[in-house]
């Protein structure tokens, strides 16, 4: 699939695109991962700090890779107010946020046991250099029928985009779940506009509920061992989910 113009959420944000990339699917590429959780660090030093002013975020179109201002050279505030980045490459924009806390533990690839320096990725972009987030390896759509554009996911369809990212999420309170005909279980991050929406069209056997949590609900990553795999789910209305269970022991 080309990617042109995508309001595309992979790790809590979402991007007005500059340029155009190509996203296989999971067939496609030959990815296949574990639906059993990955390895987390007892101890860790989070990638995304909390308490900054602003987030700087780049979707890197040649290797599919989000990244965030680090290194020796990060963009500043004040430059990224008015940066445009250079053709292929994305400025990811603010998105409405569900979860309490969020952690990324290294960039993709890099082994659980990483300490410090080694557990990022350093890329250079524009004149700046920037920290490897998240890579997109592929984008599905169900049902397969090519309901899943460029800019939109049609009503009565679901887009599955798979995600490489050592991210921890906090949930508390309560949560939307997506839940599937074949115990499928996703938990909704992030809207378009601040208000989350049970009103998506969704595939047959698929369905939307608001629930209480009982305690704190987190999240980690999928693929066993060292792996850091998520699908992103997305639907008609731009919202998006992180999927927690799976329908098989792997995927797809």
């Amino acid at each position: 699939m080309r990617i042109c113009a995508l309001s595309l959420t992979v790790v809590g944000v979402s991007a007005a695109a500059s340029g155009c990339f190509s996203l296989p699917t999971a067939a496609e590429a030959g990815v296949s991962y574990a639906t059993e959780v990955s390895a987390w660090p007892a101890e860790v030093e989070c990638l995304n700090r909390p308490g900054l002013r602003v987030a700087k975020e780049v979707l890197k179109g040649d290797i599919r890779t989000v990244v965030i201002a680090g290194g020796e050279r990060p963009i500043s505030d004040e430059e990224w107010a008015g940066y445009t980045p250079s053709f292929g490459n994305i400025k990811n924009s603010d998105r409405h946020l569900l979860f309490s806390a969020s952690c990324f533990a290294r960039s993709p690839g890099l082994p659980v046991d990483c300490r410090g320096d080694a557990c990022r990725t350093v890329v250079e972009l524009d004149g700046y250099t920037w920290v490897a987030l998240s890579r997109i390896d592929a984008y599905d759509c169900l049902p397969a029928d090519g309901g899943c554009s460029t800019s939109t996911v049609e009503p009565n369809h679901l887009a599955f985009i798979v995600t490489e990212k050592c991210h921890e999420i906090r949930f508390t309170g309560e949560a939307i779940f997506l839940r599937g005909p074949d115990g499928e279980v996703a938990v909704m991050h992030a809207t378009p506009d601040g208000t989350p929406r049970l009103t998506a069209r969704l595939p047959d056997g698929w369905t939307l509920a608001r629930e209480a949590l009982s305690s704190e609900l987190v999240l980690h990553p999928f693929g066993g061992g060292d792996r850091c795999f998520y699908n992103i789910i997305r639907d008609e209305l731009q919202q998006s989910y992180h999927q927690i269970v799976y329908a098989r022991p792997t995927y797809p």
